[in-house]
């Protein structure tokens, strides 16, 4: 299997191998402010080619204070997103992997509710020394069917691709993402400085590196680099630490645990848990 954390599916739905077969996972991110995130996910092999996961993920904004168009405080309003997902993959190789996800999406600002449907695409490969992987992904195509208001909005596809080498004689593996490979121009607020960016810039703006650390298959240690989140915070906010992240792993037996840590600037910075097992340590 290339993973053995069920929760890394939701990302590529190519990554749900065979030895995910009966395993659970759960996930809980706690975000900048009063956000808060999670996710369950449970996965079944049909046959010894294809395999199917159901999941879900939410996201809970918090309180926010409700104003009039006036800024007039009106009180304290909430926001939530939720996600049902359902997952299928199969085997097209030895080394090759493919699979897609469907998604239902309902998401509620106040008064106003909204409902889309979006899938996800993947591949996976996986070089016979088990050295090499790559993987690539088209997210989020689809449509809205259920709008806020009179207003329709697009879905935010993305094209990614991702590269992993580990080194064969030393405990690294170094990692390269490719995000937003279908968007022209990368901006935020400001836009005429972004627009203005040099080919390298422009391409490292899409681009998230990292390096493990593996001692041992039941230990990893992990450090991140996120270009795009410095140029995005590069204001009175940021920090030494800016687009940087760092995580863990541990695997007990049939159970894995993970956590990593990112800061965003001298008042955010989020958390991020998750936990996956194999059904049958409860008799499953």
């Amino acid at each position: 299997s290339p993973v053995s954390d069920l929760n890394l599916v939701f990302h590529n739905p190519a990554l749900l191998g065979a030895d995910l077969h009966n395993q659970f996972a759960v996930g809980y991110l706690n975000y900048i402010a009063d956000i808060n995130a999670g996710s369950a996910a449970y996965a079944r092999e049909i046959n010894a080619n294809s395999r199917w996961m159901a999941g879900v993920r939410y996201v809970d904004y918090g309180t926010m204070p409700w104003t009039s168009p006036s800024n007039e405080l009106l009180g304290e309003t909430t926001a939530q997103d939720l996600a049902l997902t359902g997952t299928y993959a199969w085997t097209l190789s030895p080394y090759w992997q493919a699979g897609g996800s469907f998604n239902l999406l309902y998401s509620v600002l106040d008064e106003y509710t909204s409902a889309a449907v979006a899938v996800d695409l993947g591949v996976y490969y996986r070089s016979p020394d088990k050295l090499t992987s790559f993987g690539m992904t088209l997210m989020h195509l689809g449509s809205q069917i259920v709008r806020y208001d009179d207003t329709y909005e697009a879905m935010p596809w993305d094209i990614r691709l991702g590269l992993s080498r580990k080194l064969e004689h030393a405990p690294l593996r170094f990692n390269v993402t490719a995000q937003h490979l279908n968007q022209r121009s990368m901006t935020y607020l400001n836009e005429e400085n972004l627009n203005n960016l040099s080919w390298s810039e422009q391409l490292f703006t899409r681009v998230i590196g990292g390096v493990d650390f593996l001692p041992s298959d039941n230990f990893m240690l992990s450090l991140g680099y996120n270009y795009r989140r410095v140029r995005e915070l590069g204001i009175a906010q940021r920090t030494f630490f800016g687009g940087f992240s760092a995580g863990m792993m541990l695997r007990i037996k049939q159970m894995t645990a993970a956590a990593s840590y990112a800061r965003y600037h001298a008042g955010g910075n989020s958390l991020q848990m998750t936990l996956s097992f194999n059904a049958s340590v409860f008799g499953l």
